[in-house]
């Protein structure tokens, strides 16, 4: 997945998972550059390729996670992975 197909998507999805923040731009920054990371990482180690149904997926959980649910249980290795690297993210940055 492009590196423009990811920022689109985060800030489309992502900005509606952040609009109450005061400055939600810098969430969704972030997002946008631990999926680029991840989807780098996850190419150079295993070969597997990050979709956008993937990441739409992660972001589906993060909400989720947000709002007080459990993950779904049916999340891929690499859905999880992304969901969990963002939740720690937004977790250190509270």
């Amino acid at each position: 997945m492009p590196d423009k197909d990811i920022r689109l998507l985060i800030q489309a999805l992502g900005g509606q998972l952040f609009e109450k923040q005061s400055d939600p731009t810098g969430t969704v920054a972030m997002l946008i550059t631990e999926t680029v990371r991840f989807r780098d990482k996850l190419k150079d180690e295993t070969g597997e390729v990050l979709t956008v149904s993937d990441t739409r997926v992660a972001l589906d959980a993060l909400e989720k996670h947000l709002n007080g649910d459990p993950l779904p249980k049916n999340l891929t290795s690499e859905q999880k992975t992304l969901t969990q690297i963002w939740v720690d993210r937004l977790t250190l940055f509270k």
